[in-house]
């Protein structure tokens, strides 16, 4: 999806599961919808740099931490892992399972860092919470791109199966993604309602919660019509050089016709 779809959609998750996390805390709920909106911009290396300066300028520059400093170092670990190269551009190394972690906790290692050295109990607890929403953000970008045609490969690079679903996310035509927007908006408004109006609160918050994220979630897949595409035999065989057996038989003289008889396996000679 394009990324005003996913900032949205991942704003509307991340409050849901808010109301029952912090409920009482609005500082820090939004630190973690900053956080979530962070983790979901954060995969989206082969985003282009807008030709003038708007909004998404700011979600290009967030991006570029996958495209400068995670995707280089993905790409020696896995060829060291696998054998094979594998190109810093390439949006499946951070559309994947192996990807989503590897950006997190190189995230996570260049924001902890500067805070420890602070020694402040409040920086380190504002950090974790950011950290929480980037993770929550990550996890549910791969979620709303396996709804799209170009899908993800969540196993990249051990395994090329890919799972993608119908979604055009540029398709005005197509009305699932208003759909969407209105059903997760329905949910976190009903549940963010009862809490702050009725001061909902028990044991039965968390359950609650998430069913209403697991029912936006499953909602989404199902009218996407995700499916799972298996892994091709000979996949990676772009990879290797392939192997042309040369013929061991040779005829003197010049031949009468050109390469392409010789292909066919009929030989025609003049003797020189």
């Amino acid at each position: 999806m394009i990324t005003r779809h996913h900032i949205a959609l991942t704003i509307l998750c991340t409050l849901i599961l808010c109301s029952a996390l912090v409920p009482a805390s609005p500082a820090i709920i939004l630190v973690i919808c900053t956080g979530a909106c962070t983790g979901a911009i954060l995969p989206d290396i082969q985003m282009k740099k807008p030709q003038h300066f708007q909004a998404r300028m700011f979600a290009w520059f967030i991006s570029r931490f996958g495209s400068t400093v995670c995707a280089p170092l993905m790409c020696p670990i896995y060829q060291r892992m696998t054998g094979l190269t594998f190109d810093s551009g390439d949006k499946r190394l951070t559309h994947s399972v192996f990807g989503v972690v590897f950006l997190w906790a190189t995230f996570a290692v260049f924001l902890l860092v500067p805070v420890s050295l602070l020694m402040n109990r409040a920086a380190l607890e504002i950090s974790a919470a950011f950290l929480v929403g980037a993770m929550l953000g990550l996890v549910l970008h791969l979620v709303e791109d396996l709804c799209t045609r170009k899908g993800i490969t969540p196993l990249f690079p051990f395994s090329t199966t890919k799972i993608s679903g119908s979604i055009r996310p540029c398709d005005t035509n197509d009305r699932r993604i208003a759909q969407f927007h209105y059903y997760y908006g329905s949910v976190a408004g009903i549940i963010l309602g009862f809490h702050y109006l009725w001061t909902w609160q028990g044991f039965s918050v968390m359950p609650v919660c998430l069913f209403g994220l697991c029912s936006c979630l499953w909602m989404m897949v199902w009218l996407s019509d995700v499916e799972i595409i298996p892994e091709k035999p000979g996949i990676w065989a772009s990879a290797t050089l392939p192997f042309v057996p040369m013929d061991p038989v040779s005829f003197p003289g010049n031949p009468r016709y050109p390469a392409s008889g010789l292909m066919m396996g009929v030989y025609y000679f003049n003797k020189s």
